[in-house]
């Protein structure tokens, strides 16, 4: 009986199921499949960016659910510093991310949990501006794509270098949305436990599914090269129960205020993205990409003139997790 369990687990409609980002145990189920073309051409219509060569040689990406609830597609094609370079200073992004830093739900909560005289590594920090909500801590920045315009505050050095050289050095390790843009995020995140003292403290944000986020179709910010996992609290305990922490919180956050435009754009679609059982999420279909176009154009408007109702439903998953002071639980 086992054996016909496992057979069924690693194999749907005759083809293998990859491997679980999180546990390397096989995925669930294959939730759909689209043209690598067809992803090409979203982020060319609706974002203004060529991503054609980062998809040399592929011609379909396939999306997956893990046990643990993680959605992750195959391959994981990721952006490359050309491809940010490119869009965050065709849309401001860095610009963006000043003006709202002050009123983030992720940063505000997650400065709750860093005592005084910390000190804390945020990942993948861009600018940098999650310092804003530590005057009591000791802020380093780490991104090996921070822009010209930084501070010494920031590093230039990527994940696996900082590790080595400063393992052990800090009390808090944090990422707000960039573990969903790794094509290892298991890797990503024992890098950044490596980082931490034994007590210390991993926090981490990501887009939530399923969510709103998720019901818009043919979303170019939640797929490849931007987005390849998609995560909620169940995919965050598997993966503190892999590194051996203790959640503290795993769990999801209210919108932030910047997030308007996502909570008007999913409630003005005339269109949502289909339903399980037969969930599809990224297709050529012109119904979807009429109803995103008019849908996008309403909700800048609404965004800019109506405040974000109390009960809006989430967009991000949240976890923090504590480093055993033993060390592993193992």
């Amino acid at each position: 009986m086992a054996e016909i369990e496992l057979s069924q687990a690693v194999v749907q409609d005759g083809k293998p199921l990859p491997p679980c980002p999180i546990t390397g145990k096989p995925a669930l189920r294959r939730i759909h499949g689209v043209s690598a073309r067809t992803i090409e051409e979203i982020w060319r219509i609706g974002q203004g960016v060529d991503v054609s060569p980062l998809f040399k040689g592929i011609d379909r990406i396939t999306l997956y659910e893990s046990p643990t609830g993680l959605v992750f597609f195959e391959p994981r094609i990721v952006g490359d510093g050309d491809f940010y370079e490119t869009y965050y200073k065709k849309w401001d992004v860095h610009a963006g991310l000043n003006n709202i830093s002050h009123s983030r739900v992720d940063y505000k909560r997650s400065a709750g949990f860093i005592p005084p005289g910390a000190k804390v590594v945020d990942v993948g920090c861009g600018p940098g501006v999650f310092r804003h909500h530590l005057p009591h801590a000791h802020y380093t920045g780490l991104d090996p794509y921070a822009g010209p315009d930084v501070d010494d505050v920031v590093i230039r050095e990527t994940l696996e270098e900082h590790a080595d050289k400063r393992p052990g050095f800090y009390d808090v390790a944090s990422a707000f949305h960039v573990i969903e843009h790794v094509p290892d995020p298991r890797r990503h995140a024992e890098l950044m436990v490596r980082l931490i003292r034994p007590g210390g403290m991993l926090i981490l944000a990501a887009p939530l599914h399923p969510s709103p986020l998720t019901e818009i179709p043919n979303f170019p910010i939640n797929l490849p090269p931007h987005h390849v996992t998609w995560w909620n609290p169940g995919a965050y305990k598997a993966l503190a129960a892999e590194l051996g922490l203790d959640v503290v919180e795993a769990g999801t956050l209210a919108p932030s205020p910047h997030q308007g435009v996502i909570y008007w754009l999913h409630r003005l679609l005339p269109v949502r993205t289909d339903r399980p059982p037969n969930e599809r999420y990224v297709a050529h279909r012109w119904s979807w990409h009429a109803s995103i176009a008019i849908a996008y154009a309403l909700a800048k408007i609404a965004s800019r003139i109506k405040v974000l109702p109390a009960n809006a439903r989430p967009v991000d998953a949240y976890l923090v997790a504590r480093k055993p002071i033993g060390g592993s639980r193992e």
